[in-house]
């Protein structure tokens, strides 16, 4: 298809731990067309990162390694590419907004240089006029005093103020295909609102197709059009974002949605779902979420269940709907 920007197939990543080897992300499939924004969430340690390093070619190798599978933009395989080639793409055409900003940016240069390499090494553009861009992208980003910022160093600067260059030097670019991991964690409302907006601009102006890895429910459905739900490294559900919000199938989605507040209703508690996720060296028969599941049956706890179509669109990994 014309409008598809990328394609994961059957991606498998593993980490080796000593002498023993685990799957992180366990054959998972997904596509993202242009203009399309895809939500992908769920808990720490269900492999959102993983995921999204591994389309980017940056899973550390070792101890991580891709074992299977294909990543295709526009259908060209990422895995094939030599590192030479990646980096044309990186950055460029397929940017990334990182989770910790703190150790993505370089303790030892100003923040303007560090933007300024990422303009000059993928345009045309002088030194004067990468400085120019540089500092527009700043105020973009809702950085009032973008001069001084540009001449300053990363640990002059709060979390916050951080996360807002790494986000300036993912936008840069313009990129086609942006991957933004937790874009909006160390913001406060305001300025998450601002960033919302900056990349529902992006993707309305240049129909940049957007993979949001996040656990803000609020976040997926202000800006998603469709929403991955992964758990222990597999997909576990997937679905237009109305349809996930109205109509959850899998017990680890409801449980997911019913852990958002609700402003209207009064509870002594907030509901949470039970348990914890279980680390990749776990080994668990049947489904990996039947310990945490109220919904559990005998089937679960035997057999591994396959991801089932429910209707156009909405597939659910569950033995509930097995009929």
């Amino acid at each position: 298809m014309q409008d598809m920007m990328l394609e994961v197939k059957g991606l498998t990543v593993q980490f080796r731990n000593e002498d023993k080897e685990y799957s992180v992300v366990k054959g998972i499939s997904f596509h993202v067309k242009k203009g399309e924004t895809l939500g992908l969430v769920g808990e720490s340690g269900c492999g959102k990162s993983v995921t999204s390093l591994s389309i980017m070619r940056l899973i550390p190798t070792p101890p991580g390694k891709i074992v299977s599978g294909e990543i295709r933009y526009k259908g060209v395989d990422l895995l094939s590419l030599k590192e030479k080639e990646m980096n044309k793409i990186r950055g460029n055409e397929i940017s990334m907004i990182f989770q910790e900003p703190m150790t993505s940016l370089t303790p030892v240069f100003t923040i303007g240089r560090q933007l300024d390499e990422v303009i000059l090494l993928h345009t045309d553009l002088t030194k004067k006029q990468a400085k120019e861009r540089s500092i527009e992208m700043l105020k973009l980003v809702g950085i009032s005093r973008a001069e001084q910022i540009y001449a300053s160093y990363p640990h002059e600067l709060s979390g916050g103020m951080r996360q807002r260059v790494m986000i300036a030097i993912g936008l840069a670019c313009h990129p086609q295909m942006l991957i933004a991991d937790e874009p909006t964690t160390a913001l406060d409302v305001t300025i998450q609102a601002q960033i919302l907006d900056l990349m529902r601009e992006l993707k309305e102006k240049t129909q940049t197709a957007i993979l949001l890895v996040t656990h803000d429910l609020g976040v997926v459905a202000e800006m998603c059009d469709r929403v991955i739900v992964m758990y222990a490294g597999e997909i576990v559900e997937e679905a237009d974002v109305d349809t996930l919000f109205h109509n959850p199938k899998h017990p680890y989605t409801r449980g997911l949605l019913e852990s958002i507040p609700n402003l209207e209703e009064k509870k002594r508690r907030l509901f949470s779902i039970a348990g914890q996720v279980p680390t990749p060296d776990t080994v668990i028969p049947g489904c990996r979420f039947r310990d945490r599941c109220p919904d559990a049956i005998a089937r679960c706890e035997q057999e591994h269940p396959e991801l089932l179509e429910l209707e156009q669109s909405h597939t659910c990994r569950c033995w509930l709907y097995a009929e």
